[in-house]
């Protein structure tokens, strides 16, 4: 046996803990996984889509029709209409996937937005992709700001039909995926005016190339925006309209229609929030794993990679010292309680999107709030994961062959799309300053994920160093702080807006993030009740390490309020040291449960059997096409030529 596959037999013997009960746990039920383990094996075995070594050395057209021909075979095998076909696969591609805009976010906006007779229309044709629809809502101008979007749809009441036009250069859709080449329509988010007035923001479906060249219509310039920091496969586009017609049934008219030459809404517009939903349950769904092939990588590299001798003159692998633990485990351990929560977040997406259909918008706000918090906190972890993993692989953790740089790479938009980060904070800050004023009035209308503020006195006279407990603490203080803060900043003479955007919002973003660390903190104990016993002890030390790593990279609120002293401070430590002890042994089976193929992590240096020096050697040696290709011509004209130079 391979000295380095001795490494990692001799880890996974170690593991006291059966892995499939975890396996169990963080795909949440048979079909996701199944889908999963059937679309790893296509992948791998299907010579034209298999993740390939010399990925990175594309061009990016070749990568992009390459991403194409992926899709097309794995339609073929599965129903990518059914997020819990395809969600799955996107941590398995090299590069982004094709049609995950038009099914993720479109297809649900057309189900919700519009009526049951255009779903009829243009719903199948998604499902058989007759139609790609991009979601044409960010312009070049306005992102975030969707109210003052620039672009026009114009009713024409002579023609009974729309003007689309774009007035401006600020105007010009920019950024939306799957524009830039694949899409036949896209969902247009326009500036309705109807008899001189502004009737505010809506969806158009719009068709904006031929069906049978692709090219754009007349009136309809449209193209892609160029390469970017990762989606390096995803066509973001650019789409601008020129006094361009479009019938008046493009316009989703389930909530808003015109009729006889009339303007009428129906029903609650705040439905616009549930299509949204949908691609920000997918994010903190798939790409936290997207963080577990990394900590996979890192982890298993870091048992095979030794360095340095002990007492006995062996190498220690580099796992066995603390300070790689310190880098890799606290990290481990986050990853299982966000995979958790992104597991619960479907099940109250799913909740609501069946209230919603019923006319009951009672759990919107909260679903929303929860959303927008996990969106926020997840998509920043996972990149910076990404980038520790990396760190933790020293030089050739800096390679693409390790995997990991392109998990970075494809990941760090995140941070931006389906929502800025930041603003999402802020939404979060809104929602639980409007849960805190419930309590006095109306503490029946406090959700569950939020009743912490149902019980702050009890909260502050609690004494206890209970890792939840703390955790709750820290975020019923800022909470009240932040509260307080805006009602005495209001006799200053500043308005609420100033005072939230100039006075605030440094507080606002804190305490939203804690929001968010506690309601994992609550979502991880659930689970854990509810695991199998052979895995509770496991789960259990992954949470306390969870837990005190949140603490002390923010300790700051309980050291100001008092409520920590040095020596509990100390022991918070000392008890993570302990944790690092305990999970060390564990760790290669903790991350061998997410049960991801060679294939899938596009690594030569964290495979299953170890030998990364050898598969490093052998990926450079025979794998790289520039060293296949030979000598360029350039190199022999430039050592042909002489150079007058100063030494």
């Amino acid at each position: 046996m391979h000295p380095t596959t001795q490494l990692l037999q001799e880890a996974r013997d170690r593991v006291t803990f059966p892995t499939l009960e975890l396996t169990k746990l963080i795909y949440g039920n048979d079909e996701i996984y199944e889908t999963f383990m059937k679309a790893q094996k296509i992948i791998a075995s299907e010579p034209s889509i298999r993740n390939h070594p010399d990925y990175h050395n594309w061009g990016r057209k070749e990568q992009i029709i390459k991403s194409y021909e992926k899709i097309r075979i794995m339609h073929q095998h599965f129903n990518l209409a059914n997020a819990a076909h395809w969600a799955p696969m996107l941590s398995l591609f090299q590069g982004t996937t094709p049609s995950a805009v038009s099914f993720g976010m479109t297809v649900p906006a057309l189900r919700f937005l519009g009526t049951d007779e255009q779903f009829n229309l243009w719903g199948p044709k998604f499902l058989t992709m007759e139609i790609v629809a991009a979601y044409a809502q960010t312009e070049i101008g306005h992102g975030s700001d969707v109210q003052n979007l620039e672009t026009t749809a114009t009713y024409d009441s002579q023609t009974n039909d729309f003007v689309l036009h774009t007035p401006s250069v600020s105007a010009v859709k920019f950024w939306p995926g799957e524009l830039g080449f694949l899409s036949n329509y896209a969902l247009v988010y326009a500036k309705l005016v109807f008899n001189g007035k502004n009737k505010g923001v809506h969806p158009f479906m719009v068709q904006i190339r031929d069906n049978s060249t692709h090219k754009p219509l007349k009136g309809v310039v449209v193209g892609d925006i160029g390469p970017k920091l990762g989606y390096s496969t995803k066509d973001n586009g650019f789409l601008a309209f020129e006094n361009y017609r479009i019938p008046l049934n493009s316009l989703l008219a389930r909530y808003v229609r015109i009729e006889n030459g009339q303007f009428s809404r129906h029903g609650n517009e705040k439905i616009s929030y549930a299509s949204m939903m949908v691609s920000r349950q997918l994010i903190i769904f798939i790409y936290p794993r997207m963080a577990a092939q990394s900590l996979t990588v890192a982890i298993r590299y870091s048992i095979t990679r030794q360095q340095f001798t002990n007492d006995k003159g062996v190498e220690n692998s580099v796992l066995e010292y603390q300070t790689q633990q310190d880098k890799l485990l606290p990290r481990l351990a986050t990853c299982y309680g966000m995979i958790f929560a992104g597991l619960r977040i479907a099940e109250l997406v799913d909740d609501n999107f069946h209230r919603v259909q019923k006319k009951d918008f009672s759990t919107l706000q909260q679903s929303h709030a929860i959303l927008s918090a996990l969106k926020a906190w997840s998509s920043q972890w996972v990149v910076d994961t990404a980038e520790w993993c990396r760190l933790s692989c020293g030089g050739h953790g800096f390679a693409h062959y390790s995997g990991i740089p392109a998990i970075y790479f494809d990941t760090a938009p995140n941070v931006t799309l389906e929502g800025e980060n930041q603003v999402m904070y802020l939404q979060v800050a809104r929602y639980l300053l409007k849960v805190l004023q419930y309590v006095e009035k109306n503490p029946e209308k406090v959700p569950f994920y939020f009743n912490f503020v149902l019980h702050i006195k009890e909260t502050l006279a609690n004494q206890s160093t209970d890792f939840g407990q703390l955790l709750k603490l820290t975020l019923t203080l800022q909470l009240i702080s932040v509260a307080k803060k805006i009602k005495d900043s209001m006799g200053t003479g500043k308005n609420f807006q100033q005072i939230w955007n100039e006075v605030v919002g440094v507080q606002l973003l804190s305490v939203a993030q804690r929001y968010a660390e506690y309601f994992t903190y609550l979502v991880f104990q659930e689970y854990i009740s509810t695991a199998n016993q052979s895995v509770k002890e496991v789960l259990q030390q992954l949470c306390d390490l969870y837990s005190i790593q949140v603490i002390l990279d923010n300790p700051n609120t309980l050291i100001e309020s008092g409520r920590i002293n040095v020596e509990q401070f100390k022991q918070l430590n000392e008890t993570k040291i302990e944790l690092l002890s305990k999970l060390k042994p564990q760790a290669l089976g903790l991350v061998e449960a997410f049960n991801f193929s060679d294939n899938a992590l596009r690594t030569c240096i964290g495979c299953h059997d170890g030998k990364p020096y050898e598969y490093i050697y052998e990926w450079a040696t025979k794998e790289n096409s520039v060293n296949i290709k030979g000598v360029p011509q350039a190199v022999n004209d430039l050592m042909g030529t002489k150079i007058k130079a100063r030494l």
